[in-house]
């Protein structure tokens, strides 16, 4: 039974971190046992121990968002406290801002709190005094922590180490953390990806054609079991992959980049490809703008000189429109960069014209598209092998870890995961197994569809002339050292079948 006069006393503990909990003296335990002695020693001033004690495991002590906390407010208001008693202060806060505010709220209540390792008790003017310096070194200990542990980050990523944080698309983290493995199947994923955006050129149009695909973000499960990601690719998510240097083997801090521990798995001239274009596009906001001149080679001209697009543009004097395409890298970063000069639209637009469609009587032009097609079939199928190949890996893979944790119990979440991991490995293997049926016409079919089109090409409207260029011409190269000009053939509007697939 209670007696009267008798004073509520209760136990609050806190621990940063889960690890060793399940040991059975740790640092929870000591903290409540300790404080329950130190209780029992003040049982003749009326102290009693409630029997809820408030424990919060798990959370900084540098925010008081936590349910302990929560909880202990409940009960002062209602008043049912009027001793808090705590290992060390440090356990109630480690910002001394928050732990005025806490004291205030408790002084209000006429709550005091006590301090078993510290001798501090805030029901005395000695014992508040005492308080507020020791939680000045409190905080000012919390601070060097964060400097330390910053540091040491830091000098991790400057060492090209992993320090944590969600896995991107094409990686796992090992078992152990701090260290990315490449997921190979998804690696095949992340390189089209970066493919398809220097085709469309448009971070809408990709996500767009993502979606359509139905290709979705890294999906992964926790330590603690949840399922996680996975979401539908957004234009500012994709933005984040096409610009992030991890998949070239690099790691970012800050505004520094560092070489990394883990393998690329994008290729860099097609990474620097991709950030190229990325920046011309976001200095003209993108290729939303609608080509309202008809340019004949916007978003195909490539200055062979710093390999970065031309821009098409135009000036008026005296009422006339001046069309010319310009050097996107020249023009962001000044003449000294490139020594491509602006040329003439209609000029350059008329040469690659005669050149495409002289491909129906010029033998040497037939050599050259026949060679890029080959070697464009050739790659699609060291593709499709180097897919076949992964699919079979992470087939073999998955299988060990199903059994593994089916024997272990682990949980369903994951089982599901890696269920679902599996399937799409299994459709992976079936697409790139029924996906070899291409047909590289002959010589004489190519010849004669470029005749059709000699005849026909008069008749075109100016956009249906930009819409037949895209579709046989992938890239543009100029050379304006020597004046060359090398068309690179785009292999969908020749060969039957090639549509950039869903594998």
């Amino acid at each position: 039974m209670i007696p009267l006069n008798s004073i509520p006393v209760i136990i609050y503990a806190r621990k940063s971190t889960d690890a060793k909990l399940e040991q059975q003296v740790n640092s929870i335990s000591v903290q409540c046992d300790s404080a329950l002695s130190y209780i029992e020693s003040r049982k003749h001033l009326g102290w009693y121990a409630l029997e809820e004690k408030l424990i919060d495991n798990n959370i900084s002590g540098a925010t008081m968002k936590r349910g302990g906390i929560e909880r202990l407010k409940q009960l002062i208001l209602a008043g049912k406290v009027k001793v808090v008693v705590v290992n060390r202060l440090d356990r109630i806060s480690r910002s001394l801002s928050q732990f005025l505010d806490l004291m205030a709220f408790f002084e209000k209540y006429s709550v005091a709190l006590v301090s078993v390792t510290q001798n501090i008790n805030t029901g005395d003017a000695m014992g508040r005094l005492m308080l507020q310096i020791i939680m000045g070194f409190a905080e000012f200990e919390r601070e060097l922590i964060c400097e330390r542990v910053t540091e040491r980050m830091h000098a991790a990523r400057r060492n090209g180490q992993f320090i944590g944080g969600r896995p991107v698309l094409g990686y796992n983290i090992v078992p152990e953390g701090r260290a990315l493995v490449t997921d190979e199947m998804e690696a095949i994923r992340v390189r089209e990806i970066f493919g398809l955006y220097l085709e469309l050129r448009s971070v809408k149009a990709v996500v767009r054609e993502l979606e359509r695909r139905k290709w979705h973000n890294k999906k992964w499960v926790t330590r603690q079991g949840k399922v996680t990601g996975g979401n539908s690719f957004s234009t500012s998510s994709l933005y984040n992959l096409l610009t992030n240097p991890v998949y070239v083997g690099k790691v970012k801090l800050k505004d520094e980049v560092f070489d990394g521990q883990h393998d690329g798995i994008v290729d860099p001239d097609v990474f620097e490809q991709v950030q190229t274009l990325l920046s011309e596009n976001t200095a003209r906001k993108g290729s939303r703008k609608r080509n309202s001149h008809d340019a004949l080679l916007k978003g195909l001209l490539v200055c062979s000189a710093c390999n970065a697009p031309f821009t098409h543009t135009y000036t008026t004097k005296k009422n006339k429109l001046y069309r010319y395409y310009t050097c996107s890298s020249k023009r962001m970063n000044g003449a000294h960069v490139c020594p491509s000069p602006s040329i003439p639209a209609g000029e350059i637009e008329n040469l690659v014209t005669e050149q495409l469609l002289a491909i129906g009587t010029d033998a040497d032009l037939q050599d050259l598209v026949y060679e890029q097609l080959t070697e464009a079939i050739d790659n699609k199928k060291a593709n499709l092998a180097s897919q076949k190949m992964a699919a079979r890996q992470q087939l073999k893979r998955l299988d060990k870890e199903l059994v593994s944790s089916r024997e272990f119990e682990a949980p369903m979440s994951l089982i599901r995961h890696l269920e679902e991991k599996r399937r799409e490995a299994v459709e992976c293997l079936e697409n790139a197994e029924t996906g070899d049926i291409w047909h590289l016409p002959s010589r004489k079919e190519i010849t004669g569809l470029l005749r059709d089109m000699q005849g026909l090409w008069p008749t075109f409207n100016t956009g249906e002339k930009c819409a037949f260029v895209k579709t046989l011409v992938r890239q543009v190269e100029y050379d304006a050292v020597e004046g060359n000009i090398t068309l690179h053939f785009n292999e969908d509007g020749f060969i039957p079948g090639i549509d950039g697939g869903e594998s």
